[in-house]
């Protein structure tokens, strides 16, 4: 698009967006590859895919807006903060319940992007609002689009299908504000015309991208997702450096490296934590059920053929040795109340 001189970010946005919905529509609705959504009604839409929707294309038009008032490198950098915010927002949604490594592993990722925001020279009040309210859009955008398919029962291409044309009209109202004077008097739209073939490839681009998006949304966590988006930062900071010439300070660059030694460390608390053995578990027998029963006879006294033949109506709790799978009745060895496997498999 640079170089066919169309420099019009949020309408090349609206039409990939706008692809994706006929895409979507045509094979979920027309050709229904994909079972319909459960439980879709107006209120669901207005309350669910209508906030996700806006909140997607709020953050794509501030973040094409960050790009006029901010360098490269730093938006790179900027953007290794994310996983705080999304994990803080899951973590008030009641989504996610991070262990104390975690916490402390973003902690490190948010005191490297703090030190390496107050060594940029070229930061301005402007340029770090956007960046601001990208990353609040972005981080509700990722909380409400996991609740969308985790908390439902919803292919991701019928996710998309809903939230797409909220995008789309969120990105034409903001290309029209910003972008449309400036499209009518040079001419954008006869750029358009001349060369539809690059366009479709550009919006077809979007359509690929969002549907990766959606489904690696699926399969892991936002704030993994965050995380592995933000492992390419290093890499983007180096192109701008190398392609753009821009400047970064020894003290930025301290603050990334330990941005980048907070990640490392989240990923290790991560794989820690889903690795984390199961507690063992506890079998509970009652007294009453490994005590043999009392009967009165008619002297007010136990009866003796009620010690030599104990009820066995009443059935014991088998304590289950996990070690070696076996399961063994209750007896007269067993008087504790809680037998844990352990100890079910010293006995």
């Amino acid at each position: 698009m640079v170089d066919l001189d169309f420099s019009y970010p949020m309408a090349v946005a609206a039409m990939g967006m706008g692809f994706a919905s006929c895409a979507t529509w045509l094979w979920c609705d027309m050709l229904k590859k994909v079972p319909p959504p459960e439980g879709v009604t107006a209120r669901f839409f207005l309350t669910r895919i209508m906030p996700v929707g806006a909140c997607g294309g709020l953050t794509l038009f501030l973040g094409s807006s960050m790009y006029f008032h901010l360098t490269v490198a730093f938006i790179e950098m900027s953007r290794a903060s994310m996983p705080i915010m999304t994990m803080t927002a899951l973590t008030l949604a009641g989504m996610e319940i991070p262990t104390r490594q975690v916490v402390a592993a973003v902690t490190v990722v948010g005191i490297g992007s703090a030190i390496a925001a107050y060594g940029e020279i070229n930061l301005s009040l402007v340029g770090g609002l956007l960046a601001l309210g990208n990353l609040t859009m972005e981080s509700a955008r990722m909380v409400m689009t996991q609740f969308l398919l985790v908390g439902c029962n919803m292919h991701p291409l019928q996710s998309l299908k809903l939230t797409a044309p909220a995008t789309t009209i969120t990105l034409l109202a903001g290309s029209m504000l910003s972008e449309l004077p400036d499209m009518r008097s040079s001419g954008a739209f006869g750029i358009v015309r001349r060369y539809p073939l690059q366009f479709l490839l550009a919006a077809s681009m979007g359509l690929v991208v969002n549907i990766l998006s959606v489904v690696i949304i699926k399969m892991a966590s936002a704030t993994t997702l965050k995380v592995l988006a933000a492992v390419r930062g290093p890499l983007v900071v180096l192109f701008g450096v190398m392609l753009f010439s821009e400047h970064v300070t020894l003290l930025e660059s301290f603050g990334y490296s330990i941005a980048l030694v907070g990640f490392v460390w989240y990923q290790f608390a991560l794989n820690a934590r889903f690795k984390a053995p199961p507690a063992s578990p506890q079998v509970t027998v009652t007294k009453e059920q490994l005590s043999p029963p009392r009967h009165e006879g008619h002297d007010g006294r136990q009866s003796r053929q009620s010690k030599a033949h104990p009820d066995m109506s009443k059935p014991l709790i088998p304590a289950t040795d996990v070690d070696n799978g076996s399961t063994r009745g209750g007896g007269e060895g067993h008087r504790g109340i809680a037998v844990d496997s352990a100890a079910a498999g010293k006995s």
